[in-house]
């Protein structure tokens, strides 16, 4: 018989806590050659917010497959809150799952399918009652009891599909993009719901998405994946300021990207020579050597117009500009035909400039990285 739980969802142990998840050299092929998922070792701890973000085709929903069991693992361990589970059946694995089309069953009502898996554990009528009031005054809807999934919006349904799977108290929450069918307003209005309901109960949560945006604004710590490996793992910041491959910085939001060719280097920066810009300066991600071609790897919004005593500048003609609200995107061609974006913030302070104009940008030497070309 499991306990009625009042508190919060914090993983339960003796003495020091197991870590909540943890993978040691985990494959998956499905054909005996290519492996979608490549040797992988990961941590996750108790009460932690990890989302696994990447692209199509890079691992992440195999990954999930696996960790819920839905799928075996070609190889490596799988451990949840340290008992191996590489071999068992989803029903034995003490986890909650959550899908991106809710998965509500439309022939019971909201308590119904909120007292489903508690039912299932052999729980008391009176303790399922109880816990299920709970989580109807958790997500805020106490009036929706008797009511079908078909009489409720798309954020109704997911908010009682991710009470669903906390109800229980499970070891291990997975995410499988159950944002990706509202529309904007209400993804992130649910954004906001599953940051508040994380940070009242501290539940375990495996994330996975293709959004950035969504990866950032949620997560304690982003792995991205890039076939079947984790290119980088780190809090939301650390990707986003210190990505550590061309590929991550490409993936988490925009950057632009300078070809050029090293002309002096030592210590942390090096100097590059690129069209219509020559002498920037970068750090040097790449260890890269005098003569060596690198990529400079600038975000649009760390981009400003140039000032006569900037060192480091780059000459663009203004192709188009957009306006976004907050800021204009203006987009820029350098003399080679390389598209230079510029983020400038609508805020009165810098006049926006006339398409056709020949502009020079600068930025500082921090803000940019140099990766391999």
């Amino acid at each position: 018989m499991l306990m009625k739980v009042t508190g919060a969802l914090a993983p339960s142990g003796n003495g020091a806590e197991a870590e909540a998840l943890v993978l040691r050299r985990v494959d998956k092929s499905y054909d005996g050659v290519n492996k979608v998922v490549d040797a992988l070792d990961l941590d996750v701890h108790p009460g932690e917010f990890l989302t696994i973000l990447g692209p199509s085709g890079s691992g992440k929903t195999s990954l999930l497959m696996m960790l819920a069991g839905f799928e075996p693992p070609s190889g490596g361990i799988i451990e949840i809150g340290g008992r191996d589970v590489s071999r068992l059946p989803p029903y034995k694995r003490n986890i909650g799952m959550v899908f991106q089309h809710y998965a509500l069953f439309p022939h019971l009502t909201v308590g119904e399918n909120l007292a489903y898996p508690l039912k299932a554990r052999g729980w008391r009528k009176s303790e399922i009652a109880e816990r299920v009031a709970w989580a109807l005054r958790l997500i805020r809807l106490e009036g929706m009891r008797d009511r079908r999934p078909a009489q409720l919006s798309g954020g109704q349904q997911q908010r009682i599909a991710v009470a669903r799977a906390l109800i229980y108290k499970p070891q291990l929450v997975l995410m499988d993009e159950p944002l990706g069918a509202l529309d904007k307003q209400l993804r992130e209005q649910m954004q906001d719901e599953i940051v508040r309901l994380h940070r009242e109960l501290r539940p375990t949560i495996v994330y996975v998405t293709h959004d950035q945006s969504e990866a950032l604004s949620l997560s304690d710590r982003v792995a991205v994946f890039e076939a079947g490996r984790i290119a980088q793992i780190g809090a939301p910041s650390e990707l986003y300021e210190q990505p550590r491959t061309a590929f991550v910085a490409g993936f988490i939001g925009e950057n632009n990207r300078i070809a050029g060719t090293v002309i002096a280097s030592g210590g942390e920066f090096c100097r590059v020579s690129c069209a219509d810009g020559a002498g920037l300066e970068a750090r040097n991600i790449a260890d890269a050597r005098i003569g060596d071609r690198v990529s400079l790897a600038v975000r649009p919004e760390r981009l400003r117009p140039a000032q006569v005593a900037d060192e480091f500048r780059v000459e663009v003609d203004v192709a188009d500009i957009t306006y976004l609200g907050e800021v204009s995107r203006v987009r820029c061609r350098m003399r080679d035909g390389a598209e230079i974006i510029w983020k400038l913030p609508n805020c009165g302070q810098s006049a926006r400039p006339e398409r056709g104009a020949r502009i020079a940008l600068s930025f500082c030497r921090e803000d940019a990285r140099a990766f391999p070309a």
